[in-house]
């Protein structure tokens, strides 16, 4: 039987019942700290758990465990901040999403978004695919502390369309640059339909005769 335990806000697990009892024989879980096992239908202060009754030290600080009998848990009250997660909404043995692979998917999105603005989107993406390899790297070594892994390869993925997106359009521009104005002219006329080329065409002899005004 695998069991979680949210302490100070923070989910932990999971744990057998043996390394439970021996965490709260030696006070590291409180009776008042929320515990939950397969089967339950809601988390419970540790001490309302008939599995874990145990002679475990009482915490000087907080109410006793007996007050909680009926009422919303600390974590339920409604102070938490809007939006924040709560130890009941959590999903047991899903821990929460890192930082880091929030950063990599945003700067991943905005980077294949912007791409045709290959000067800011280029850097976006390297970012992008930095956060998401740390990202990575630490859902590996620690996953039952650190979430976000799908997230992490969404803001790779897009990191590096980004990139390669950027580099596509860094070589149109840089290509653009070296053609001469008549080479570009007959390069637009080239994707105008035939119908409407002759007023593209006195549109660009018109602007060349200001030009040449000025």
């Amino acid at each position: 039987m695998n069991w979680f335990y949210a302490k100070n806000g923070s989910q932990q697990g999971p744990l057998s019942t043996e390394d439970m009892k021996s965490r709260i024989a030696m006070g590291e879980i409180g009776p008042n700290d929320l515990g939950w096992c397969e089967g339950m239908s809601d988390w419970l202060p540790v001490g309302q758990i008939p599995q874990l009754k145990i002679e475990a030290p009482v915490r000087e600080e907080g109410p006793p465990p007996s007050v909680f009998g009926g009422a919303p848990s600390p974590y339920q009250a409604p102070s938490s901040p809007a939006g924040s997660p709560t130890p009941a909404q959590m999903i047991p043995g899903q821990p929460p999403s890192q930082g880091l692979a929030i950063g990599s998917m945003v700067c991943g999105i905005l980077a294949f978004l912007g791409c045709c603005v290959w000067y800011l989107a280029g850097p976006l993406a390297l970012v992008a695919v930095v956060l998401g390899h740390i990202a990575i790297s630490k859902v590996k070594a620690n996953p039952a502390a650190n979430g976000g892994k799908g997230m992490a390869r969404t803001g790779l993925i897009l990191g590096y369309l980004g990139l390669l997106g950027a580099a596509v359009f860094a070589a149109l521009t840089i290509w653009a640059s070296t053609l001469s104005p008549q080479e570009t002219e007959d390069m637009i006329l080239k994707w105008i339909p035939e119908a409407q080329r002759q007023e593209f065409r006195e549109k660009f002899e018109a602007e060349k005769a200001k030009q040449q005004q000025r």
